[in-house]
């Protein structure tokens, strides 16, 4: 008989990439996994996986193995939801991850919300980047993300399900004394930044990737002079009147009243799209359903502004 934590852990393995991934992600020793995993294979008689470099090379059994895990850890998935909709309350833990902006606006609003609703629920956060977040979400250490459109999802789309957030529009963002800053002025053309110094967050590899190539549609490389590890850096840049920046609308929600910058709509329309993700079968938990009520409430503070 095949035992259960042995198949998580294949399944963390074909989504972490590594066994040292995977002792990280669940505070295990490496030589503890490589134990658990050769169990494993002793169970089903077959070779599952070859260590290659850093990572794994699967055999033809550990890829078939692989592609009947999803449906089993599916099936345990909905068998633990049905089980939670037994209890009166909605208790236990709840873990999240988001991106930067998304943890400067939609999360605080949305975890205050549930803590007051559900206060026998303990709720963690952690800041990933979507990429991140998807792979910690396969690997269930979330319960639950927020991600965006600009991130695949090759990797992890049999095991999860995502459903609409949030639109978010990107903002061209200049200093108050900027030539474009003029009075009464909403919006700019992207190619009108075109001359014009940049500063971007690299950290976000999906988000400057977006919008390097729709600068390429407008006709030219934007002259990106500042590359910052994080969204603050990158406005102190912006601030001096020297470097202009794009960002998602969200990540401009906490500069909107600073009056040393002026946030302009971007044209032609340019946007992300936000989902939450969650492993398959657990969105009839109660606690992932509090969740996406909480996040669509919260979003909904951030529409028009």
């Amino acid at each position: 008989m095949l035992n259960l934590s042995r198949l998580q852990l294949l399944h963390e393995l074909s989504v972490l990439g590594t066994i040292s991934a995977v002792a990280r992600s669940l505070e295990l020793t490496r030589p503890a996994v490589s134990q658990q995993l050769s169990l494993l294979e002793k169970e089903v008689g077959f070779v599952l996986f070859e260590r290659s470099g850093r990572g794994v090379r699967w055999t033809s059994a550990g890829e078939r193995l692989l592609a009947g895990i999803g449906g089993i850890l599916q099936a345990v998935n909905e068998v633990e939801a049905d089980l939670a909709r037994t209890a009166q309350t909605v208790s236990g833990e709840l873990r999240i991850a988001a991106f930067g902006s998304a943890a400067a606006t939609i999360i605080p609003q949305a975890m205050t919300r549930l803590a007051k609703q559900h206060p026998q629920l303990e709720i963690f956060f952690n800041e990933m980047e979507p990429g991140d977040g998807l792979k910690a979400t396969a690997a269930k250490q979330v319960d639950i993300a927020i991600v965006d459109d600009l991130t695949g999802t090759e990797n992890v789309a049999l095991q999860l399900d995502f459903e609409p957030l949030y639109i978010d529009p990107f903002k061209a963002v200049v200093s108050a004394d900027h030539r474009l800053a003029s009075t009464g002025r909403r919006s700019v053309e992207l190619w009108e930044l075109a001359q014009e110094t940049w500063a971007l967050n690299q950290s976000a590899v999906g988000y400057q990737t977006f919008i390097v190539h729709a600068c390429h549609a407008e006709g030219y490389s934007p002259k990106i002079m500042s590359s910052c590890r994080n969204i603050a850096a990158t406005l102190e840049f912006v601030r001096t009147g020297s470097y202009v920046t794009v960002l998602p609308g969200l990540a401009t929600h906490n500069i909107q009243v600073d009056p040393d910058f002026r946030c302009l709509d971007l044209r032609p329309l340019t946007q992300r799209r936000l989902f939450t993700a969650f492993a398959k079968g657990s969105k009839a938990r109660p606690v992932i359903g509090s969740a996406l009520e909480a996040f669509q409430q919260a979003c909904s503070l951030f529409v028009n502004r």
